[in-house]
């Protein structure tokens, strides 16, 4: 690969040379369900009269629009964020090179949480269509990307503001409400969408080997997730009672083993604040995949030794060696820092689920001194 390099855009323009000069640190936490944020670092310094030099807030007005983007080396820019900038931040001193200035920006779903609002209600409209509607209210939001939900509840009501509503709806509905910066500056892409179901799309993170490019990982159980949600919804037409219960492995797991078995899956009832419609098919299976995942990876990417670049909600194969770890992952949270010298990620995951480990696999993890005529499933604990 050739040498990383990146870019900024202010409004319609490029970062000059002095601007790109003066950037000290640039950090991107892009995170599932709540805004991607990006913080600018830079320099500041005093003329010989005491004043300050090169004050952001003097050539940038509150919600001007920044982008960034990033080329790991293949020749291609990636969008990290685009969106406003929201605040500026100043960390001030007299001695020289210790003043800076941080300019925040968020993702276009900022423009959705300007203003809480009560809005009649939707009428026998599918959570899709709605969504659909009201990303269209946006001149940021230029596509969208929706998945179909079923049902059509005779009346929803929106109470605060539109992100706040779509996110509730995305949770009542087994999906994720969010925005993505879109190929083209000033045009984000508008998402309601289901976590995805496919194979990883990204390069493996691989803990030991040749090919390792991941150190410091971290995974945890959840002691309480993985639950069996039961609903009970009381029907307004005959007073009848709609029941449905469901699981993560009900739903399809990310590999071969549950969690737990099913003896030992806990049960859980939809609580009654999430049971809002008729049929509780969606908000029950939303919470038990929600509750499913119950292995969170945390780990760093070695610097240079990664061939993308990792994002949210998207799946990316671990390779840790003759475990039960190894596998896919949905990746929840990244933090990517940029400076003139340094490209690092920082990632969080999680899983529903283990692999199988064969007897052969740890004979090999062990240099083959062992010698297995049967596999075994090994579990967590």
């Amino acid at each position: 690969m050739t040498e990383q390099r990146f870019r900024v855009w202010f409004g319609a323009d490029a970062a000059s040379e002095d601007q790109l000069r003066r950037i000290e640190e640039i950090e991107v936490t892009q995170e599932m369900d709540a805004f991607w944020e990006a913080r600018l670092r830079m320099v500041l310094c005093l003329d010989a009269r005491g004043a300050w030099l090169h004050w952001p807030g003097e050539t940038q007005e509150p919600f001007s629009r920044i982008r960034i983007e990033l080329d790991i080396g293949d020749g291609r820019f990636t969008p990290l964020i685009d969106g406003p900038l929201v605040s500026i931040d100043a960390a001030l001193d007299s001695q020289p090179g210790r003043s800076t200035a941080t300019l925040v920006v968020r993702d276009d779903s900022a423009f959705l949480n300007r203003d809480e609002e009560a809005e009649a209600p939707f009428e026998h409209r599918k959570a899709s269509e709605i969504a659909s509607e009201l990303f269209g209210r946006f001149a940021q939001i230029a596509e969208t990307r929706l998945d179909a939900t079923e049902a059509s509840p005779e009346t929803t009501t929106r109470r605060g503001t539109v992100l706040q509503f779509l996110r509730e709806l995305a949770t009542a509905n087994d999906r994720h409400a969010y925005v993505l910066p879109g190929d083209e500056p000033g045009a984000s892409i508008g998402c309601f969408l289901a976590a995805p179901t496919d194979a990883a799309d990204l390069p493996p993170l691989v803990m030991i080997g040749d090919g390792r490019n991941l150190a410091n990982a971290s995974i945890t159980q959840d002691p309480d997730g993985g639950e069996r949600t039961h609903a009970q919804v009381l029907r307004l037409d005959d007073q009848g009672v709609t029941t449905f219960a469901t699981s993560a492995a009900d739903l399809g797991l990310m590999r071969n083993l549950p969690a737990l078995p099913a003896d030992l899956t806990p049960r859980r009832m939809l609580p009654p604040a999430e049971a809002t419609g008729e049929d509780p098919t969606a908000a029950a299976t939303a919470r038990a995949r929600r509750s499913g995942y119950v292995f969170h990876l945390a780990s760093q990417v070695i610097p240079g030794c990664y061939a993308a670049v990792l994002n949210p909600y998207r799946k990316v194969r671990l390779d840790a060696g003759a475990t039960p770890y190894s596998g896919d992952y949905l990746i929840t949270r990244v933090v990517h820092r940029i400076t003139p010298s340094l490209y690092t990620q920082e990632l969080e995951a999680k899983a529903d689920s283990v692999s199988e480990v064969s007897g052969a696999a740890v004979a090999e993890a062990l240099g083959g001194g062992l010698q297995l005529s049967v596999s075994a499933s090994v579990g967590i604990f």
